[in-house]
């Protein structure tokens, strides 16, 4: 501000005089004139802390959190270790106005690997009991004699045990699945709401009357167990319903059953 005051007095000493160009000592004189003629500046002082003033907060850094581990649940690797024969199906297991029998011993039967050896072949076989881990099994079959209840003229039920939940999948959807050895069976639900894991399959066939004869099979994986439960008659005769309610009865013995390790 001071600097720009005194440009502009200089500046209108040098034009106050037109035509001729100041002397020396004029330019001296009012130099000085208008230094004399500025107002003395007083510096202003920065405030001075008190004792009453609080001192200046400085940006500390919070303490950063460790972050915690969400804790894994530990997978349930327990198995059923009771025997194969005390899951299978039995005639209280079966609604009794069929009045369903077991006609002679022959009817029931184990179902050990040396059977599946003969039925799969040796190589094919033994390929599967290394992998599935499977032990051995049960099967039953049971015929109707009552004509008056809507319900399959047979029903039956074959009952697996394995050494481990994996080996019980292998057989039912997995690589050793028995569904892909039963092509003329069409699946109807292959994620039923049963078990670890259910299978619904049908099959139709047509006979000399016009009408037809189907199988339902339902095959149900729980722990190391898998479970099959079929039925079979004219199809006019009973419906997908009541082999269901079979299945979730032998479930439910597997599902009452004590767990352990081999």
């Amino acid at each position: 501000m001071k600097k720009l005051i005194l440009i502009s007095l200089v500046a209108l000493v040098l034009i106050s005089a037109p035509g001729c160009a100041p002397s020396e000592s004029a330019v001296q004189t009012a130099l000085a004139k208008t230094q004399a003629a500025l107002p003395t500046e007083t510096p202003t002082l920065a405030p001075t802390a008190t004792a009453t003033q609080l001192p200046t907060a400085t940006n500390t850094p919070e303490p950063t959190e460790t972050p915690t581990e969400t804790p894994t649940a530990t997978p349930d690797t327990r198995v059923i270790t009771m025997d194969s024969r005390d899951f299978l199906m039995t005639k209280d297991d079966i609604p009794p106005e069929g009045q369903y029998i077991l006609p002679n011993s022959g009817w029931i039967s184990v179902l050990s690997n040396d059977d599946l050896i003969r039925e799969w072949g040796r190589e094919e076989g033994l390929e599967y009991l290394d992998k599935s881990g499977r032990i051995y099994g049960w099967a039953v079959m049971y015929v109707r004699t009552s004509e008056t209840i809507r319900a399959p003229e047979q029903i039956w039920h074959n009952i697996i045990q394995y050494k481990t939940a994996e080996g019980a999948l292998l057989t039912t959807v997995g690589e050793f699945s028995t569904i892909k050895k039963n092509p003329e069976y069409k699946i109807i639900d292959d994620n039923y709401p049963l078990g670890d894991v259910s299978v619904i399959q049908s099959k139709k066939t047509l006979q000399n009357n016009g009408e037809y004869r189907i199988w339902y099979l339902i095959d149900t994986t729980y722990k190391n167990y898998n479970s099959r439960v079929g039925g079979w008659g004219w199809e006019k005769e009973f419906d997908l319903d009541f082999v269901i309610r079979l299945a979730e009865t032998m479930l439910a013995k597997l599902q009452s059953a004590p767990l352990g390790e081999w």
